[in-house]
């Protein structure tokens, strides 16, 4: 009977307002939206069991959420703070293949293989809500329901990766360092982070892995960046002073 219920749509119910913390993304911002919103769970009277997302996970700077090749399990979500991925090497230099900011996913790449191609972990101290795929089957709804909202998280994580490959296809070292600083910029802004400065958590070490640079190269264009005024890096805290100036760099 129940599962009927939620075959039906629902009228009349509502949004329960959501109560966000600083430096958090909204729900209807988050990447985990298509298939939260199947399940209701920001509405009145869901009837998810517990247990199958875990929200507002707390996770401290430098603590991991999986390792390289463990068991597929649960796709998050970033409520706030960032991650990085990499794949540990022998040699001891990580390739750090991606960062991870507020209302981006983690993980889906390990739904082909059912292991995570990388290791996940916190650049500060932030949080996660976590999808546990396993537990979908318990919660009473329709297969198609299910299969429409994985669909929909993974179509928008091919097109934003696709639109990231895009952005930082770039010959010299000041065309990437623009190019990756813009992109930074901009997916904060597609979260509904509307401030113009930016907490930013990745050392140069690890732009430097993800770009494919040194991290002297990286420290030294980013010096000339803010000496010719373009932006502003303070602890770690990012201010585009002239985002057209960096905008020339990268597509010239």
């Amino acid at each position: 009977m129940e599962k009927l219920k939620k075959q039906i749509p629902h009228i009349g119910r509502r949004r329960v307002p959501e109560k966000l913390a600083a430096g958090e993304v909204a729900c209807q911002d988050c990447g985990m939206d298509p298939m939260c919103s199947i399940l209701e769970y920001a509405e009145e009277g869901s009837h998810v069991p517990e247990g199958v997302l875990l929200r507002r996970r707390q996770v401290a700077r430098g603590e991991t959420i999986f390792l390289k090749d463990d068991p597929f399990r649960s796709v998050f979500a970033v409520k706030s703070g960032s991650f990085k991925t990499y794949i540990p090497k022998v040699s001891g230099h990580d390739q750090v293949v991606g960062f991870h900011l507020i209302g981006e996913l983690i993980g889906m790449e390990g739904l082909s293989s059912q292991r995570y191609p990388y290791t996940a972990r916190a650049l500060q101290d932030s949080s996660v809500c976590e999808l546990r795929m396993e537990s979908l089957a318990e919660t009473g709804y329709l297969l198609e329901e299910l299969q429409r909202g994985i669909i929909s998280m993974l179509s928008a994580e091919v097109a934003f990766n696709h639109q990231l490959i895009t952005a930082l296809i770039h010959q010299s070292a000041d065309q990437r360092l623009a190019g990756f600083l813009l992109n930074l910029t901009k997916r904060l802004y597609s979260r509904g982070m509307r401030q113009v400065e930016f907490q930013i958590g990745m050392s140069r070490s690890d732009i430097g892995s993800y770009l494919g640079l040194a991290s002297e190269t990286v420290s030294r264009v980013l010096t000339r960046f803010q000496k010719n005024d373009l932006i502003q890096l303070r602890h770690k805290r990012l201010r585009l002073l002239d985002p057209d100036g960096l905008r020339e760099i990268a597509e010239h």
